[in-house]
């Protein structure tokens, strides 16, 4: 029993990752990330009755920069462990999909 707990523990702080497949990892983030936030500027530009909701456009600029610089750092940064790495990842994707909830969420200024 302490042999297999023993190895759920290395395995949790392992620093050990695939080059392939921190690239392709990162570059997925990157695409899914930069969709949500594309999606949403596509939809202010072509729906005319949404424009009060400027705020909103900026404050998605500012998310898409900061989830670009965390997806860089677990590009960039070998040494973080694997629990913590399939948390940040985690995090990303489940705050874009409640980013999109909201955004798509939101009334028309004609109301």
């Amino acid at each position: 029993m302490t042999e297999k707990l023993t190895e759920a523990k290395e395995k949790l702080l392992s620093t050990e990752y695939p080059r392939w497949r921190n690239l392709l990892s990162c570059a997925i983030l990157v695409l899914l990330t930069t969709g949500m936030v594309s999606g949403w500027w596509y939809a202010y530009y072509t729906v005319a009755e949404i424009e009060c909701h400027k705020g909103i456009l900026y404050f998605s600029a500012v998310w898409l920069a900061v989830q670009w610089v965390v997806i860089g750092y677990l590009y960039r940064y070998q040494n973080i462990p694997a629990f913590a790495r399939g948390a940040i990842k985690l995090l990303i994707l489940v705050g874009n999909v409640w980013f999109g909830l909201f955004v798509f969420s939101l009334q028309s200024c004609a109301q």
